[in-house]
């Protein structure tokens, strides 16, 4: 499956938002403008609705955890940042404008909420 990339920046947490995957242009466009809009609800709805698709997808794993992390469910998105790193693949990911394996991503922001919980 080929997968459309978007960026997303944002001015808390760790910086930058993880890459937006989609199986679609449409997918990936309703995804970012809920971010950007902080329908939170609504992207959260997209993802999982994605991963219901393709479960181990890391690009919406990701993009999952950002928007958990983002409504207070740091713990969940604990759990999907975990799921990310015992994947067999490490793809990369575009960040802002810089590329990152997704298991580095995962990391840093695992590192980043348990550096907030503190």
């Amino acid at each position: 499956m080929k997968h459309i990339l978007l960026t997303c920046a944002f001015a808390a947490g760790l910086m930058t938002a993880p890459a937006f995957a989609a199986s679609s242009p449409d997918e990936a466009a309703q995804t970012y403008t809920a971010v950007q809009k902080g329908q939170w609800g609504e992207a959260e709805k997209l993802l999982r609705q994605g991963l219901a698709q393709n479960p181990t997808d890391p690009q919406r794993l990701l993009n999952l955890a950002y928007v958990l992390q983002n409504t207070g469910r740091a713990d969940e998105a604990m759990n999907l940042y975990g799921q990310v790193l015992q994947l067999d693949r490490n793809p990369r990911v575009e960040v802002g404008s810089d590329q990152t394996r997704a298991k580095s991503l995962a990391r840093r922001r695992i590192a980043g909420i348990a550096t907030t919980a503190h």
